[in-house]
């Protein structure tokens, strides 16, 4: 059964569509990209499925069960973290703060005292600075306490939007190197990327979106070596150049 089973997901916002007729299925433990330039839908897609707005039409299927009309806090309760687009840390709460309010869809279950420790473990430098306030972070620090705090929720699927965005290209590596180590621990993935070549690096198949449709699909090797893909998102260029 998949993690996640997305069928024919109509969305936009008023009479502009975002997205138009998006087929795609995220496997148990799977790290899956959803790739494609600014505008093609790729946050629509991610707002649709996590319920931050409403699908116009079409089916959401979480761990087999329709989650379609749900509501943001109960897809979370369901085992869904979505980490949007810019971040939304809340600035002027402390670090410790912010990642105990991921935790608060859980009400009694489990122990968030034990899960803060192990997300301030994974995160040292979040730890250093658990008392500061969120919004004195740098851009690299408030995208791993957006991870962290997605983490707090301990889901079954992520949704991560964007996580490179805006960052220098050493913490662009340092995000990618922390969301690998996920993908090997067994969380179930589903990443929007600008970056192709970083989004297909760490992924084991791939989605290309263009104007709110899915064009093309396959393996992360069958979509970096696709000469299309190539010459529209890597310069015309192979990743091995």
């Amino acid at each position: 059964m998949p993690a996640l089973e997305v069928s024919d997901l109509r969305a936009g916002y008023g009479r502009i569509t975002g997205i138009d007729g998006i087929n795609l299925t995220v496997a148990q433990g799977e790290l899956v990209a959803l790739l494609g330039a600014n505008g093609a839908g790729k946050s629509t897609f991610l707002r649709a499925v996590s319920g931050m707005i409403r699908p116009w039409s079409g089916q959401v299927l979480l761990n087999g069960k329709d989650v379609t009309d749900r509501r943001s806090d109960q897809l979370v309760r369901a085992g869904m973290a979505h980490v949007p687009e810019g971040r939304r840390i809340l600035p002027s709460l402390t670090v410790e703060e912010n990642l105990r309010l991921g935790a608060f869809a859980r009400r009694r279950s489990g122990d968030p005292d034990a899960d803060l420790d192990g997300v301030l473990t994974r995160f040292g430098a979040l730890r250093e600075r658990s008392n500061q306030k969120a919004g004195t972070l740098s851009g690299g620090e408030q995208q791993m306490l957006a991870i962290g705090r997605a983490l707090m929720a301990r889901p079954k699927i992520l949704l991560l939007d964007e996580p490179s965005l805006g960052l220098s290209p050493l913490l662009v590596g340092e995000v990618f190197a922390l969301i690998r180590d996920l993908a090997s621990e067994g969380l179930t993935i589903l990443l929007v990327e600008q970056n192709v070549k970083q989004g297909l690096g760490c992924a084991d198949r791939g989605y290309l979106l263009s104007t709110g449709s899915v064009v093309m699909t396959g393996s992360a090797q069958e979509l970096l070596a696709d000469p299309a893909v190539i010459d529209s998102y890597l310069g015309g260029r192979s990743p091995e150049a």
